[in-house]
């Protein structure tokens, strides 16, 4: 099996659109077969069809709107000696990278550093193979420019080969997913009462709420496994709350019910 390249996916924030993008469309047949089920030119299709922005495009959005930088938003780097277990690990790991992004965007050159750290270590102990010395001087050769920066992760994603030919390694693609989902949208939530431009900051947060519905797919045919299942009724109640929202985005009390979904699932994964 080619080796996984799997970082560069982490921090974009969407691993089976990583697939797509770096294999123009197509996907393994064996892959196929392993991604729970769901057909995967469905996954292809319903992505296309959202206007889901990658983790660092939607931080980038947030940052354009006005939107000030939140020093207490991201997760502690401390917390990280917390997370024990590969599914902790797992979903954590997509946090920070969600965090990282939005260090990115804001150009946080020191905060953008320690995170860059942090995700080399988790995806280490996750057993990840990355060239993690490649990255580092990457990011370390365009940590003052911001644009060739993005351009750096956004080179590193259409690299990147994600092979799904293992359950275990779906599984953490898929914990990971929801983290950096997670994380994106308490981002977001937390940004609201900041954006100068309020209008275009709720339709740029009822974008990246809609992908919800997509991850549920994901989830379906593993609803009733332990690791799975309450993210799957929180995801399932969140999507009612996204779904009534949507029919009126400028309905404040709305948008505070899909909020207050969005940060209870966060503190049950930090």
């Amino acid at each position: 099996m080619k080796a996984i390249k799997l970082l560069a996916v982490l921090i974009m924030g969407s691993v089976l659109v990583a697939a797509c993008s770096s294999n123009g469309g197509k996907t393994n047949k064996n892959a196929a077969s392993e991604i729970d089920e769901v057909s995967v030119t469905q996954i292809i299709e319903d992505i296309e069809n959202i206007p889901t922005p990658t983790s660092i495009e939607l931080m980038e959005m947030v940052n354009k709107l006005g939107v000030a930088y939140m020093l207490d938003v991201t997760n502690s780097l401390a917390n990280q000696e917390n997370y024990l277990s590969t599914k902790q690990k797992a979903l954590n790991l997509g946090v920070y990278a969600a965090d990282l992004s939005y260090d990115v965007a804001y150009q946080r050159k020191a905060e953008t550093e320690e995170y860059l750290r942090c995700i080399l270590g988790m995806a280490s102990d996750l057993n990840i193979s990355i060239d993690a010395n490649g990255i580092s001087e990457k990011f370390k050769n365009n940590i003052d420019n911001l644009e060739s920066l993005t351009a750096v992760v956004k080179d590193l994603l259409k690299d990147s080969q994600y092979i799904l030919n293992q359950t275990s390694q779906t599984e953490t693609a898929l914990l990971f997913l929801i983290g950096s989902w997670v994380e994106s949208a308490y981002i977001c939530v937390s940004a609201s009462d900041l954006a100068a431009n309020n209008m275009e900051f709720l339709k740029v947060a009822a974008s990246h709420f809609e992908y919800s519905n997509t991850i549920l797919k994901y989830m379906e045919s593993r609803k009733d496994n332990a690791d799975f299942a309450p993210f799957y009724e929180q995801f399932v109640a969140l999507q009612k709350l996204v779904d009534e929202y949507k029919t009126d985005i400028n309905n404040s009390e709305l948008f505070e019910n899909v909020a207050g979904a969005v940060k209870d699932m966060r503190n049950s994964i930090v």
